[in-house]
């Protein structure tokens, strides 16, 4: 019993490190910021979608994500995976909307990273607690990902 509980502690430590990761992605929002209202000017290859316009795109899928994470129960690695799952899809989904080559660019490894966190966590919920050394590096990248994210949305 005493070994059961450091199992199910492990997926909601990794749960709470991606999402303080995701935490950090909210810095501009379409709505609040001065690039949102001020159109940045078209570059070749991105449909005619600024910067600001794709990270405001982005940013709604973040604070969905970031919501579905909160509403996770600690006690149930299993909503803590199907957040991460949602996340996934979810980046996915919109990654049609986004046709700035640069913002574009930033979804696939973000939405891989999820799933792939989403597996680990699994495995880890189950017993598998050799999955954790691969949950804290993409907690790692994720919070590269964000960082990068952050960088263009905020100099977009």
């Amino acid at each position: 019993m005493s070994r059961r509980h450091p199992l199910r502690a492990l997926p909601l430590v990794a749960a709470l490190a991606l999402t303080a990761a995701l935490a950090g992605c909210t810095g501009p929002s379409a709505g609040g910021s001065p690039a949102a209202s001020t159109p940045a000017a078209d570059t070749p290859g991105d449909a005619g979608q600024s910067t600001s316009d794709a990270c405001g795109v982005v940013q709604q899928s973040i604070d969905s994500a970031t919501s579905s994470f909160a509403d996770a129960d600690p006690a149930d690695p299993t909503s803590v995976v199907t957040a991460m799952e949602s996340a996934s899809t979810e980046l996915g989904t919109i990654s049609a909307q986004v046709t700035n080559d640069d913002v574009a660019a930033l979804l696939p490894p973000l939405r891989d990273m999820f799933a792939q966190a989403a597996e680990a966590m699994a495995a880890m919920a189950e017993g598998d607690v050799s999955r954790a050394a691969e949950v804290s590096a993409l907690s790692a990248q994720l919070q590269e990902s964000a960082a990068a994210y952050q960088e263009l949305c905020e100099t977009g």
